[in-house]
């Protein structure tokens, strides 16, 4: 049985002005006949004659979920001093305002603040733990609250009630994703692709990845434009990415048109692939991560002096040069790059004759041009060299600093 992919307009909706472009997949059994037809992805291009609301994601046409508002359990430490026992009643009257009753004690040794999810019961209650200083301030999450303004307060209750602990998937370094699940996530993304991607309009090369099962398109409203236009200009016309695992290959594809993509859970073994507008500096799924081991171990002629001497040399010659003798898979952020006016075809770099490491001539490189060289590794473990803008390796190196992919 085999797979096929056919590009539809839909028809018209009643009272407007409408059309659409489609995506279908179907399976199609060796006697011609066309089962299990669904419709993957609707991209509309739409005029509302009759003032109805565009859709607000593109993807999966199912509901979404309501969300689940977890209770809060809140404990503000305080000193035995008078004075935190009248702040302590004001407060009492202010989390009253907001719904919220919190506890007030004094702090067991060696107490910190402190937001967890605990389950109670079978059900998950946020618990909260913040702190009065001598001014009569609390502070929660690091965060400094008075009661003259409850706004910013509000804020962040709403958020952990709707979140947990976690916070907001879009600010949270792993989307708000427990450990668990951002194990998991990463082992249906660790998926290789298995041939070259043609660029395309991002929804159609998304999809010509193949994505794995158990995942679901969405686009923010700010992806959607970009969405719907074509490739850049300065975007390659196809990459050759077989064998990447696909969440770099996806982030990779989608870098090329400015864009990337967030996972969120989406119910037991199903995520929602959310495509946004951003870049290394996003809080999204970044184009390869960290090797979690150093490059001594896992590339040593990265750090290996060798002879270069080189003469108004092409970036783009260069950079392919050391990573055919690296032996490891080259590619480039064209869009960042284009974006800051840096053509690797047409900057040149020269350094007299002399033995330096692959690693220190492109940091050397990269610091002249504003040009970022990184050595990176797939959800796989599959070592690749990205070339992208200065400031966007930076912010990929303080973002992703810390974080370890899983395995």
């Amino acid at each position: 049985m085999t797979e096929e992919q056919q590009h539809v307009a839909l028809p018209p909706a009643t009272g407007s002005s409408f059309r659409g472009i489609g995506i279908l997949r179907f399976r199609r059994s060796p006697t011609g006949r066309t089962r299990g037809l669904s419709l993957l992805v609707c991209l509309f291009l739409t005029t509302f004659a009759s003032g109805q609301q565009p859709p607000s994601q593109l993807g999966s046409c199912d509901e979404p979920a309501p969300p689940v508002i977890m209770p809060l359990e809140i404990e503000i430490l305080i000193q035995p001093q008078p004075g935190y026992r009248i702040k302590a009643q004001e407060w009492g009257r202010a989390f009253q305002q907001l719904g919220h009753s919190p506890r007030f004690r004094e702090p067991r040794g060696g107490e910190v603040s402190l937001v967890e999810n605990v389950d109670r019961g079978g059900g998950v209650t946020v618990h909260v733990v913040g702190g009065m200083v001598a001014d009569g301030s609390i502070r929660i999450l690091g965060q400094q609250f008075t009661v003259a303004d409850l706004q910013p307060l509000t804020v962040l209750l709403d958020e952990l009630a709707l979140y947990g602990a976690a916070g907001p998937p879009k600010t949270n370094p792993k989307w708000g994703l427990s450990d668990d699940q951002f194990l998991e996530v990463t082992k249906i993304l660790m998926e290789p692709v298995t041939a070259p991607v043609t660029l395309q309009s991002p929804m159609v090369t998304v999809e010509t990845l193949g994505l794995p099962e158990g995942l679901r398109l969405k686009f923010t409203d700010a992806a959607r434009e970009k969405a719907l236009g074509r490739k850049p200009a300065a975007s390659p016309e196809s990459l050759v990415l077989t064998g990447i695992s696909k969440g770099t290959a996806m982030a990779m594809v989608l870098a090329q048109y400015g864009l990337g993509f967030r996972p969120l859970h989406a119910g037991r073994n199903r995520y929602d692939i959310e495509i946004d507008s951003g870049d290394e500096s996003s809080n999204l799924w970044p184009v390869g991560w960290k090797s979690q081991e150093s490059a001594a171990v896992v590339l040593p002629a990265w750090l290996k002096s060798i002879p270069f001497k080189l003469d108004q040399v092409e970036i783009s010659g260069l950079a392919g040069a050391v990573a055919d003798r690296l032996q490891i898979p080259l590619f480039q952020s064209s869009h960042a790059l284009a974006a800051e006016g840096l053509d690797l075809d047409v900057l040149t770099y020269s350094r007299k004759e002399d033995r330096v490491s692959p690693s220190r001539l492109l940091t050397a490189v990269g610091d002249k041009l504003k040009l970022g060289f990184d050595l990176r590794v797939d959800e796989g473990g599959k070592l690749f060299l990205w070339v992208t803008t200065k400031d966007q390796s930076l912010a990929f190196r303080q973002r992703f600093a810390h974080v370890k992919q899983a395995k």
